[in-house]
């Protein structure tokens, strides 16, 4: 679950109220002030040690505050659980969209797993991000990336650089994420997911086939994508 860009304790008690709702990895939204998100992040954790937690900076960072806030959480160890592997799971989009070096010097220096999201617009563009090593993983979104058909050929591209891939989605019906699960399902080399964007909709027609249970979203026996709609 996405927790949105808030205030420190406005944070930590959206991201508990997700965690009493079954959610067990919550995505925290950068303010783009790299000391500020660095106090964030401990306080989630320190409230929620059992969560796995990711960092979005959405392109708001330089490269020196990249690394200055994948440095400090480890550094820290404010991050670190009993079993000595930190929940911050991956950086996504760290530095600027259309600055492929940048994103490439941060994933050159950083241990931190950082993923391109803004950056994959297409199968070209996550290509070119492949050819220059400039991440560690590409996200998916069919509603960007032109659909399922682009989306099998960049995770085709990921697979064949050995790079992870995660499904994302924007604010969304239940319908595209239920194209997201499918894609994600249906491909090993689909490491991540981030298929939230139906539980903040009002008045969606379409009625998901799968689930949600536990943090997770289960997908039913059913053909195709597994959903109905509801017009009435």
């Amino acid at each position: 679950m996405t927790v949105s860009r808030a205030s420190i304790p406005e944070t930590v008690e959206l991201a508990s109220g997700y965690a009493r709702q079954g959610f067990r990895i919550l995505k925290i939204k950068s303010s783009h002030d790299a000391r500020e998100d660095v106090r964030r992040m401990v306080a989630v954790h320190d409230a929620l040690p059992h969560l796995t937690l990711r960092l979005d900076a959405e392109g708001g960072y330089t490269v020196q505050e990249a690394l200055d806030v994948a440095h400090a959480l480890e550094e820290a160890g404010a991050l670190q659980s009993a079993g000595g592997t930190t929940p911050l799971e991956m950086l996504e989009q760290p530095t600027p969209a259309d600055d492929l070096e940048a994103l490439r010097e941060v994933t050159r220096r950083s241990d931190v797993h950082i993923l391109a999201d803004e950056s994959v617009r297409g199968p070209a563009s996550a290509l070119e991000i492949a050819s220059r090593r400039a991440a560690h993983g590409l996200m998916i979104k069919l509603v960007t990336c032109g659909g399922i058909r682009c989306g099998r050929q960049i995770d085709a591209i990921a697979r064949a650089a050995r790079m992870a891939t995660m499904v994302g989605c924007v604010h969304e019906p239940a319908l595209l994420i239920a194209a997201g699960l499918g894609l994600a399902l249906s491909s090993p080399n689909v490491q991540y997911g981030d298929l939230d964007g139906h539980f903040d909709l009002s008045s969606d027609p379409t009625v998901p086939g799968f689930r949600f249970e536990d943090g997770w979203l289960i997908a039913s026996e059913v053909p195709g994508l597994g959903y109905t709609v509801e017009l009435g």
